[in-house]
């Protein structure tokens, strides 16, 4: 599969995250945020904050085609590595945001897509930690 192919699956998972997302009380108040000073950290997915709770949620979307190199559980695509960076992002997020003092946690939507029969199964991990 081609990076092409892979990015428009990835935008795919991230649509269908935000709107899963707004379906069960968040209000999505960021999306593929990235730190603008000095180097780039990464990116940051969904930033959703819980209505219910206030937490805000930053959000890791990952996103694979059934039947494809992990697709049975995206999220181990998650590394030690890439949990260092999301938090560093966060971070920026929260001070950049003055949002430092609001409660936040880090969570994962992991999505498994079909494509031949147009369906999608999605598993919603909350407080992923390293």
């Amino acid at each position: 599969m081609d990076r092409e192919q892979n990015k428009k699956i990835g935008r795919t998972g991230e649509i269908i995250a935000a709107n899963y997302l707004k379906r069960n009380g968040y209000r999505i108040l960021d999306m593929n945020f990235e730190n603008r000073l000095g180097y780039r950290i990464g990116e940051l997915d969904i930033v959703a904050r819980e209505e219910s709770t206030g937490e805000i949620a930053f959000v890791e979307v990952k996103t694979r085609q059934k039947g494809s190199s992990g697709s049975a559980h995206p999220e181990l695509a998650i590394t030690r590595a890439k949990y260092r960076r999301l938090t560093l992002i966060l971070g920026r997020y929260l001070r950049q945001n003055r949002l430092e003092d609001s409660p936040h946690r880090l969570d994962a939507i992991s999505i498994e897509m079909d494509m031949a029969k147009r369906k999608a199964k999605l598993r919603h991990l909350k407080y992923i930690y390293y």
